[in-house]
């Protein structure tokens, strides 16, 4: 047996009047200045947002008011996010990146910069770890190595609010500081 999902909006027959024309909601009303009562969907949504009944006009105005200030609020916090991320990176052919990743372990990985594609993309490829003297037998110090031989460059995009790389939906790349860093060694994670 399968349901028939209706792809229409239910509303309710006493709500009749649309009110507060925007971008975001549909806002619907009884018309009722007594007992009013007022059901908000999202503008391409069939599922309502809200359905309540108010003390007076000026109330449910005040709550309309209050949800489209939200929106508004929102969209301009996405809009901000979206101009920072898209804002041209400071990296260079050349520059190092680097990434610490695992659970129950640290793994360092680090990436070389070898073309910039347009103002927000740049290829890389993957360089071998270079493992120094480390005062603890549990963690091992690297420094980045030469371009793995077999490395294929890869294209990524850099957020250019702060030059930050995602390599996986684990890997987050940043700039490497020239310090050498500390990863779980051999035998001692999972």
């Amino acid at each position: 047996m399968t349901k028939n999902y209706s792809s229409e909006r239910f509303v309710p027959k006493q709500l009749t009047t649309k009110i507060k024309e925007n971008n975001f909601v549909d806002f619907i009303w009884n018309n009722d200045k007594d007992k009013p009562s007022c059901i908000a969907y999202p503008k391409k949504g069939k599922n309502k947002l809200w359905w309540y009944r108010f003390k007076n006009v000026e109330h449910m105005n005040k709550h309309i008011d209050n949800v489209l200030s939200g929106y508004k609020e929102h969209e301009e916090i996405k809009a901000k996010y979206k101009a920072d991320r898209l804002k041209p990176h400071t990296l260079k052919v050349g520059d190092v990146l680097y990434t610490s990743w695992g659970y129950d372990q640290t793994n360092i990985d680090f990436y070389k910069v070898v073309e910039l594609v347009g103002k927000t993309s740049v290829k890389l490829c993957s360089m071998s770890n270079q493992y120094l003297d480390s005062d603890c037998r549990a963690s091992d110090k690297v420094m980045p190595g030469d371009v793995k031989a077999n490395a294929e460059p890869f294209l990524k995009r850099v957020n250019g609010k702060d030059n930050h790389i995602n390599i996986s939906s684990f890997e987050f790349a940043r700039k490497w500081d020239g310090s050498p860093k500390y990863q779980t060694a051999a035998g001692f994670g999972h």
